[in-house]
């Protein structure tokens, strides 16, 4: 498998994810066929990034987990997307108040 290969499994899987985050994926240069491959992301817009690891082992199965990663991960509406649905703050490009109130009630 290619680079370029591997590059497009990365750029679908971050697609299938609704691009949120980063995918980073290491590869050892020692001979072995070891990666291991983790997603990158903010869990609420201003907390700092956290990391969850996807896969680990050889290329092949470093890349089926990404597939399942992919294929089970819920994508987290934004502040803004919350606030668009109820009708509140909608066409500003800033989250308000009000928006931010609606998105706790409508997460717990």
């Amino acid at each position: 498998m290619t680079i370029e290969e591997v590059q497009a499994r990365l750029r679908a899987a971050h697609a299938r994810i609704g691009h949120e985050g980063r995918f980073a994926l290491t590869l050892t240069l020692d001979g072995r066929e070891d990666c291991y491959i983790t997603h990158w992301f903010r869990p609420e817009p201003l907390a700092f990034e956290d990391c969850r690891a996807v896969g680990s082992g050889d290329l092949a199965g470093c890349l089926a987990a990404l597939d399942r990663y992919a294929a089970s991960y819920r994508r987290h509406p934004t502040i803004e997307e919350v606030g668009r649905t109820l009708g509140v703050g909608a066409g500003t490009g800033e989250p308000d108040r009000s928006a931010t109130r609606y998105y706790l009630a409508a997460a717990e």
